[in-house]
């Protein structure tokens, strides 16, 4: 999910304003929990538009949109900043952090609010003395976010946009560990959120054909281990992403892969999601059909998932959306209970009422009117105070 793997997306239009909404019908594409914005297409819309997207994106059940990046450096700007380091940024679409916001009210999503990005996709890893310099811009950014955003209940917390794979920290360089990457990155960014009361998500990715899922479980134990605490790992599945030619990853072993990181994940009490990608494998990165997608989620909520999220909205569009609605895709596997670390099994009974007691309300003009009621049993309330 690199700016260079989908810089492409800034020419789309991606005019999520079509006639379909939650007013004209509720349509719940279980398994999707959320959805991605980078911003490429989004960033241009009115408040109105960026409004309808999120009521559309509430309809198919994807009430998180995580908003891939605060700042790009040199390139995009996407909340009204005065840090001195992002004044000479090209695309200044500052109005996409506040928009998106007062979508998520309007609507009632949940709002994740990405960090500043420096371009580096550590193909070379950087250095101790580079990675404190990153670690102090993501810093003077949260500061920045937290005093324009740090009272809005729709903001879930903070997205940590640079990718994080086990094969750039592994003998490339000698000092190039998970643990400096932790000390000198991922822990201080981290505690600092969470500090201030917003959760942490991640989305590391890996590549297949290069590691055993084994030795995928133990890098992301050695970064826990040394120190990183986010809420949540989201890992990509890396299903429509390719290098040269070479996927990385097939549909029909990526369960293995996710399965590794949710155990470490559970060793160390942090909720597993799957970064979903949307998008076909070639150079149209056009949305992918229904059944790769559907095996897809199975895949996800067979290795523990919590939730699934996409990526993104550039590749859905309007089209895509329309797709989404008429698949009305549904996972044959159960998701994971957000507390899986303890071992207790959700039934299904359970999200099945949660769903529907958390089902907004919208009157004909598409106003969000509030939360529907539906009595919940006694067994399942049990379960839920678990």
């Amino acid at each position: 999910m690199s700016i260079s793997q989908h810089i492409f997306r800034l020419m789309l239009p991606a005019l999520l304003c079509g006639a379909v909404g939650p007013f004209a019908g509720a349509v719940h594409a279980a398994g999707f929990a959320g959805v991605f914005d980078a911003g490429w297409s989004t960033a241009y819309y009115p408040q109105d538009s960026i409004t309808h997207m999120h009521q559309r994106l509430h309809a198919l059940g994807m009430d998180e949109v995580v908003l891939q990046y605060a700042a790009v450096e040199a390139t995009h700007l996407y909340y009204p900043s005065q840090l001195d380091f992002l004044q000479n940024t090209q695309y200044k679409n500052n109005e996409l952090f506040p928009k998106s916001i007062e979508a998520a009210k309007a609507v009632g999503t949940k709002i994740w609010l990405g960090l500043y990005y420096n371009g580096d996709n550590w193909y070379t890893p950087p250095t101790a003395e580079q990675l404190d310099t990153l670690s102090a811009r993501n810093l003077k950014v949260l500061e920045e976010i937290y005093a324009l955003y740090g009272n809005e209940t729709v903001v879930a917390g903070v997205y940590i946009p640079q990718e994080i794979a086990r094969y750039y920290w592994d003998g490339l360089r000698s000092d190039a560990t998970p643990e400096m990457l932790t000390k000198h990155f991922l822990k201080p960014v981290t505690e600092a959120a969470q500090a201030k009361g917003w959760k942490v998500m991640a989305a590391p990715f890996y590549n297949q054909n290069l590691e055993m899922p084994e030795k995928l479980q133990s890098f992301f134990e050695k970064l826990f281990a040394a120190g990183f605490k986010p809420d949540i790992i989201a890992v990509q599945d890396g299903v429509g992403a390719s290098d040269a030619g070479k996927v990385h990853a097939e549909t029909a072993t990526v369960g293995n892969y996710e399965r590794a990181v949710a155990a470490a994940c559970k060793k160390y009490g942090i909720d597993f999601w799957v970064d979903l990608e949307l998008f076909r494998t070639d150079d149209s990165h056009a949305l992918a059909d229904s059944a790769r997608i559907s095996a897809q989620l199975d895949s996800a909520y067979a290795a523990g998932a919590v939730k699934v999220i996409g990526y993104d909205l550039a590749v859905l569009g309007n089209a895509g959306l329309d797709s989404l609605e008429k698949w009305k895709l549904e996972s044959s596997a159960e998701p994971a209970s957000p507390d899986s670390t303890t071992g207790i099994a959700i039934p299904r009974e359970y999200y099945e009422t949660r769903r529907a007691a958390n089902a907004r309300v919208f009157d004909t003009q598409g106003r969000y009117l509030g939360t529907g009621e539906k009595k919940i049993s006694p067994a399942v309330r049990t379960v839920k105070k678990r």
